[in-house]
């Protein structure tokens, strides 16, 4: 009887043993549940964690006119390579100046052409700009815009990309509001081969504010109406969700379901007046910091304290603007970047302070034209040491 009980024993510990080594693989993780923090409307605290570091304004010319849509930063070297959805336009710009040194606009349906811009992306070992266009093609273009290849992707669609160590990561597959958050296909440039990592997890809501997927010092994603905060760990092919964010009221179903009937004016109604958070995204990790756009505003955690921070916009005393435009670039640099429009610029109204060198010649290099809408000026925050 005895020896029969051990060999139990042994058998549920050995269970549990195979158990644990086969969840490891699958990528499953216990995460550090992080409370919602109270909402603030303005971020002071920002100033504490951040210094401004950058101002570039993208420059305007009539050959060079932008919309307010613009997606896909993505450093490289002294590079900011970007796409404008309105105007369907990839740009490539120098990182420090603003000015143009690319523009890519290639409308119609013959070879390298597109009619809209799903994604971009930049294979850094190949320097080539890759265009997913809404024929699921993928293009490529040299920095200077030479139009070089193009190839079918597969049959399906999706709505973002980001590169990695020769590999296209594609997200977002799915149809009208029916998509698979969960799911991730990775394109292989040199071979053409394909893998899957996620489950085939169908979710009915297609509502984002901001980015999916951000590369910064890891790749980052956020599933639909999931409040983890996902890693893709493309080299070990496993999914870890070290955060997730514990909000106060949930989407219940019912709201949701105004959204999907197409109702959006009483969704938004609903949700604003119980301040319900449904979304995260644009996550861009720095040395001590997530920083990470929702649906009620801005929000930055910090990785050593737990600490987590909310505001809906910030002032910058050294610029006398209001910042709150926050968008996710691609790049492992340690800052935050922010947009501002012209006519933000214009009215601007600075503090009585006293403004670093570098900075002062940097302000005094923005030239708005107040006769003509300017374009976009980038503005950049480096974390403080």
């Amino acid at each position: 009887m005895r020896n029969s009980k051990l060999v139990g024993i042994f058998a549920f510990v050995l269970m549990c043993l195979l158990f644990s080594c086969a969840t490891a693989q699958h990528g499953s993780y216990k995460s550090v549940s992080i409370a919602q923090p109270d909402e603030t409307i303005e971020g002071e605290w920002f100033n504490n964690s951040f210094e401004l570091d950058r101002i570039v304004p993208l420059e305007t010319t009539e050959n060079f006119v932008m919309s307010s849509a613009l997606q896909r930063f993505v450093q490289f070297k002294n590079n900011l390579i970007f796409f404008d959805y309105v105007t369907a336009s990839v740009f490539v710009a120098d990182a420090s100046t603003g000015k143009i040194k690319t523009k890519i606009c290639r409308k119609g349906r013959g070879p390298g052409e597109w009619h809209v811009i799903i994604d971009i992306a930049f294979d850094e070992q190949n320097e080539e700009i890759l265009v997913y266009n809404d024929y699921q093609k993928l293009i490529h273009f040299n920095l200077d815009g030479t139009f070089l290849n193009e190839a079918n992707v597969n049959k399906k669609l999706y709505s973002e990309m980001i590169f990695y160590n020769g590999n296209l990561i594609f997200f977002g597959h799915g149809q009208g509001i029916s998509i698979y958050p969960y799911l991730i296909d990775i394109y292989n440039l040199a071979d053409h081969s394909w893998k899957t990592i996620g489950t085939k997890q169908k979710v009915d809501f297609n509502r984002r504010n901001g980015r999916s997927l951000v590369r910064s010092k890891n790749i980052w994603f956020t599933p639909t109406l999931d409040m983890g905060f996902h890693i893709l760990d493309i080299d070990s092919m496993v999914i870890k969700v070290p955060y997730r964010l514990v909000v106060r009221n949930p989407l219940t179903k019912r709201i949701q379901k105004l959204h999907n009937n197409g109702d959006s004016r009483s969704f938004d109604q609903e949700v604003g007046r119980d301040k319900i958070l449904y979304t995260i995204s644009s996550i861009r990790e720095t040395e001590k910091y997530i920083a990470f756009y929702t649906n009620r505003g801005f929000m930055m955690l910090n990785k050593n304290s737990l600490q987590i921070q909310s505001m809906w916009f910030f002032t910058d005393k050294y610029l006398g603007i209001r910042l709150y435009r926050y968008n996710a670039h691609d790049g492992d640099d340690n800052r935050i970047m922010f947009m501002v429009h012209s006519d933000e610029w214009l009215k601007r109204v600075p503090y009585p302070n006293s403004i670093p060198e570098h900075l002062k010649t940097q302000i005094e290099n923005v030239k708005v034209d107040e006769k003509i809408e300017s374009n976009p000026i980038l503005v950049f925050y480096k974390e403080k040491k």
